[in-house]
């Protein structure tokens, strides 16, 4: 090992052994959801006192409201919560002053001391009032020292307020005063933009803000979106719902225990057993105190007013939060046949979607069925066969594509910027696929032709989008002799080079034989024999190259056309050479070689002329 490959093992290990420190000393730390609980269940018992939840779970749906008639709900749901909020408040207010906490010794000398600062903040105010009544009667040259009086007795009063304003806050954090703090929650509530704004104000504040649900596009994106926010929307109705019928249960069960408190007699019972225990101090101190029947009497009616009370007040609560579950159950089937509506049109588009894949295979069947008789020779029928398939595919692609994302709102520059960017990082591909269209026209190139490209000849397997795609074949002097290679060009080459292509489907080629007639031979004759026997081996072939030639080139040039086999004699050094020329197909080149090498051995033979005579070949020209 060398020696920095050493130096940074050693720092590995040392990063390793702090990260295991450090992951030692915060093993605590990633549990944050328990201590998230206990703020919670701490900020839960602080707001136990008053039960705002229907309130809070209308705010919080309020703004899922989209529709004209959701926003109605919504207004609805606000309204009844806010109302149910003050019954909320009004029963723990009652609840305080009926049942308050047990006193402590802590919450026992605030009160002392809040006694004490009543009184010292009391007088401060009857001296400010009686030094103002003397600074009236008081004469010009005195009113400085008594103006002097009040100015300290409103500091000293200031300070006494102070003073008793932090008592009573000690005290309500010290539970001693549930009163006061219910009232400052009701502060709170009553300062809350859901007390003082109209429901109304609240619910519609929702309809400015763009949604999914308000969609008008018919593509299965945008549905499913719009049908996803609906579903989410129906989930948290459908919780608010059962809060509320929760909340009604319970409010029912509190309110039906009061009444057989009171049925059976027991509001009285407690009532009279706690006269009792406040009357017998006083009757302890002094025999001449009044009897403990009258105060427990007016004790009795005040406890028998204040449960009828409570359970007046429990009703009125439970009647508001049937009403809001009605509101929110009428919601929520608002929000289900809008969801299934979304969903229909969600099948809608999936039954186009597939309609238009299904037009697209037959389509595509019926041209490849109408195209399957055409012969290899019309090219411009399978030039448009191939145009036809591509835009079928493609036009069926385009429209699934607007069935599943529907048509951009700014689809021209959409357009815009992305042909300028494809146009610059896609150039090849473009050339090349613009190439395949240069390909399929009339003086293209198709499959089983056979073509020299870039300087590589072969016969052409198969034309694409991008690429073509020839089994090579060598020079054409060995046409018919593939050498197993395939290669594959970019299309751009039909419009960036040039290609050379047999004009015709028979692929024809001139090739040449040379026969040495010696000395002393009959060279004309023997050259008119060979021409006569290359006739009738070629003139098929002539004929119908004569034909395809004539159709491909222009008619200027239509008369010039002759496919028959040429002689032509030149004299050597050792006789006459005797050159053939003559057409055939490239495929069939070697075999029409070999039959007439045969005959014309045969011709050398009847005539007598020496093997020296035999035809040589020369290589064949296209």
């Amino acid at each position: 090992m060398k020696r920095y490959e050493k130096l940074i093992l050693i720092v590995l290990v040392a990063l390793l052994a702090v990260s295991l420190g450090a992951m030692f000393f915060t093993r605590d730390w990633p549990n944050y959801r328990d201590r998230l609980r206990a703020l919670q269940g701490s900020s839960k018992r602080v707001q136990e006192l008053v039960d705002t939840r229907p309130l809070e779970t209308a705010q919080q749906l309020a703004p899922l409201a989209v529709t004209h008639a959701e926003q109605n709900y919504a207004a609805e749901a606000l309204r009844l919560g806010d109302r149910s909020a003050d019954l909320a408040f009004a029963a723990a207010m009652q609840d305080a002053v009926q049942n308050p906490p047990p006193m402590t010794p802590q919450t026992r000398q605030l009160t002392t001391r809040i006694k004490a600062d009543e009184a010292a903040v009391a007088a401060d105010e009857s001296r400010i009032t009686q030094f103002t009544q003397v600074l009236a009667k008081t004469p010009e040259s005195a009113k400085d020292d008594v103006q002097g009086l009040i100015t300290t007795a409103q500091a000293q009063q200031t300070l006494d307020q102070d003073d008793l304003d932090a008592a009573k806050q000690e005290l309500i954090l010290a539970g001693g005063d549930e009163q006061a703090k219910i009232q400052q929650l009701l502060d709170q509530h009553e300062a809350s933009d859901a007390h003082s704004t109209s429901v109304n104000a609240a619910a519609s504040s929702a309809a400015a803000t763009p949604s999914i649900e308000r969609t008008r596009s018919r593509n299965i994106v945008a549905e499913s979106q719009a049908w996803n926010s609906l579903h989410s929307k129906e989930l948290q109705l459908i919780r608010a719902q059962q809060e509320a019928q929760a909340l009604v249960t319970t409010l029912s069960a509190s309110r039906a225990a009061l009444q057989k408190e009171i049925d059976e007699g027991q509001v009285v019972k407690k009532a009279a057993r706690a006269a009792a225990t406040s009357a017998l101090p006083a009757s302890a101190a002094t025999s001449e105190s009044a009897p403990p029947e009258e105060p427990s009497a007016v004790s009795v009616l005040r406890n028998l007013s204040a449960t009828q009370k409570n359970i007046g007040d429990l009703g009125k609560r439970v009647d508001v939060e049937q009403q809001l579950a009605t509101v929110y159950g009428n919601w929520i089937t608002f929000a289900d046949d809008r969801e299934k509506s979304f969903l229909h049109e969600i099948f809608v588009s999936i039954f186009w979607a597939l309609l238009i894949a299904e037009f697209i295979v037959l389509a595509n069947a019926g041209v490849q069925r109408f195209f399957a008789d055409v012969a290899l020779e019309h090219r411009q029928l399978r030039t448009i066969q191939a145009v036809l398939l591509f835009s079928v595919q493609a036009l069926g692609v385009l429209l699934i594509l607007l069935v599943i994302f529907g048509v951009p709102g700014n689809l021209a520059t959409v357009l815009a910027l992305a042909g300028a960017g494809l146009t610059v990082a896609l150039k090849d591909f473009i050339v090349g696929f613009f190439g395949w269209f240069v390909l399929m026209g009339k003086d293209g190139i198709r499959a089983g032709d056979w073509v020299e490209i870039n300087g590589v000849g072969g016969e052409v397997l198969k034309v694409g989008l991008l690429h073509t795609v020839m089994l090579e074949t060598g020079n054409w002097t060995d046409a018919g002799h593939p050498t197993g290679r395939k290669v594959t060009f970019v299309n751009s080459f039909a419009i960036e080079g040039h290609y050379f292509n047999f004009s015709t489907s028979g692929q024809w080629l001139w090739d040449e034989i040379q026969i040495l007639i010696p000395e002393g031979a009959e060279p004309y004759a023997i050259a008119e024999a060979i021409q006569k026997i290359a006739a009738e081996e070629t003139g098929a072939n002539a004929r119908l190259a004569e034909e395809e030639w004539n159709r491909v080139a222009s008619s200027r040039a239509k008369r010039s056309f002759s496919a028959a086999p040429s002689i032509s004699v030149r004299p050597s050094a050792t006789g006459v050479n005797v050159v053939l020329r003559y057409l055939t197909r490239a495929n069939e080149r070697h075999q029409v070689r070999a039959r007439l090498y045969r005959a014309i051995v045969e011709l050398l033979h009847k005539r007598k002329i020496p093997e020296s005579a035999a035809p040589v070949s020369t290589p064949g020209r296209t």
